[in-house]
C-alpha cells in the first residue's frame, strides 16, 4: 500500500471537489494507492489559489494554473478555484486519463503504477470565454453530465437560457415524436427546481454562470417568453402600443412573443426592460453574466415614424447603456452580454 496526502483549504467547496476528483481517479488508476484528504497545509500535495502568481488581466475571469507533481508530492496552483480544478484534470490527462464525452462511460482511466511519476507544467487559457449554452431537448441528467464534463475539457462557463428554461426540459419530458416513452409533463415549479439544482452544479465547479438571453422583449410586459410555441397569448392593453409596428400593425409577430420586437424609440419600452434587468440581477446575485437579447426572426423591427430615425442597433445600444446605468446606481457587478449579429 502506498499512502499519499492531498490537502486543500477547508472553506472551498470547489477545491474540495477538485481534491476528491484527483483522489478518486488516482486510486482507480493504481490500486496500491491510498489517498487521505486533509485540510490546510499538512499534506505532501497541495491545491491552492494564488491570483498574483500568473500574468493574467483578471484572475477571477482568466484561467491559469501551474502543476508541480512528483511521486505524490508538490502542488497545483490556480489563478482562481476553477483553474485549480482545470489543473487537476490536466495532471490526470498527462498521466494518461481522457474524457471523450459527458457521462462516466466517456471516462478512461488507465491502470498503471504511479509512484515515480512526475509532471511539471504551466498553462493559461487562450480565450477568456469558453462555454456551453443549453439548447434542444434536455433531461436534468443531460445537463448535469455536461457541466461535470466541462472542466475536463477546459470549458469555464455554462449558460441557462430564459428566466425559466421550461421549453428545453419540456421538450424532453414530453417525449414528443418518441413512441417508445410516455409523456412526463413538467410544471413550471418543477422546472425551476431543476434549474436550482443545475445552478448548484455550476457553483460547485466554480464555473461562470450566464443567464436569460431571450425574454426581455416580453416578460417585463406581462407576456410569457418560455419558448417558441405558437398559442393564444393575451397582450395587456397598455402594452399593445409598445409592440413593433410592422406593415402598419402592432401585434405579436407570427403569434410568438419571442419573435416579436418592440417600439424601441419609446422611452417606456427602454425603462421597463432596463428596470426588469436590474431587478433580475439584484434578485439573482449568483449570475455572473446577464444576456440581453432582442427578438428572434427577421424583418420584424418597428417601422413607426420615430423608429425610422435610427437603426435597430442604435436603439439596442441605448437600451444596454440604460441597463448599465441602473446596475451602476445599484452597485451591481453583473456583466452585460449583448449580441453582435
Amino acid at each position: 500500500m502506498i499512502f499519499w496526502k492531498i490537502c486543500c483549504p477547508k472553506d472551498s467547496d470547489t477545491l474540495r471537489y477538485a481534491a476528491d476528483e484527483l483522489a478518486r481517479c488516482l486510486e482507480e488508476m493504481d490500486s496500491r494507492l491510498h489517498i487521505a484528504l486533509l485540510e490546510g497545509d499538512a499534506g505532501s500535495f497541495r491545491l491552492r489559489v494564488d491570483p498574483g502568481a500568473f500574468a493574467v488581466a483578471d484572475p477571477r475571469l482568466d484561467d491559469a494554473y501551474r502543476i508541480d507533481f512528483r511521486d505524490g508530492a508538490g502542488e497545483i496552483v490556480g489563478s482562481n478555484e476553477r483553474s485549480v480544478l482545470f489543473g487537476v484534470y490536466r495532471l490526470l490527462h498527462e498521466l494518461g486519463c481522457t474524457w471523450v464525452r459527458p457521462g462516466r462511460d466517456g471516462e478512461y482511466l488507465p491502470k498503471r503504477e504511479l509512484d515515480g511519476c512526475a509532471v511539471r507544467l504551466e498553462d493559461a487559457a487562450s480565450y477568456r470565454h469558453r462555454g456551453v449554452c443549453i439548447e434542444g431537448a434536455c433531461a436534468y441528467e443531460h445537463v448535469r453530465d455536461m457541466i461535470e464534463w466541462m472542466p475536463k475539457a477546459g470549458l469555464n462557463s455554462y449558460f441557462i437560457q430564459f428566466m425559466q428554461p421550461y421549453t428545453f426540459f419540456n421538450r424532453w419530458y414530453r417525449h414528443t415524436d418518441n413512441p417508445y416513452l410516455s409523456p412526463e409533463p413538467l410544471t413550471e415549479e418543477e422546472v425551476m427546481a431543476v434549474k436550482a439544482r443545475i445552478e448548484r452544479e455550476i457553483r460547485l465547479r466554480g464555473l461562470l454562470y450566464h443567464a436569460v438571453g431571450h425574454g426581455w422583449t416580453c416578460e417585463p410586459f406581462g407576456i410569457p417568453g418560455n419558448g417558441w410555441d405558437k398559442r393564444a397569448y393575451t397582450v395587456p392593453d397598455e402594452v399593445k402600443g409598445l409592440l413593433a409596428e410592422v406593415n402598419g400593425k402592432r401585434e405579436l409577430w407570427g403569434g410568438i412573443p419571442l419573435d416579436t420586437n418592440l417600439c424601441y424609440s419609446n422611452p417606456e419600452t427602454i425603462e421597463r426592460i432596463s428596470r426588469a434587468a436590474a431587478d433580475y440581477c439584484e434578485q439573482n446575485p449568483q449570475v455572473d453574466y446577464l444576456h440581453i437579447w432582442l427578438a428572434d426572426g427577421k424583418n420584424n423591427h418597428c417601422e413607426c415614424r420615430n423608429c425610422r430615425k435610427a437603426r435597430p442597433s442604435d436603439f439596442y445600444v441605448r437600451l444596454l447603456n440604460e441597463i448599465d446605468r441602473k446596475l451602476t446606481e445599484r452597485g451591481i457587478a453583473t456583466k452585460i452580454v449583448f449580441l453582435i449579429y
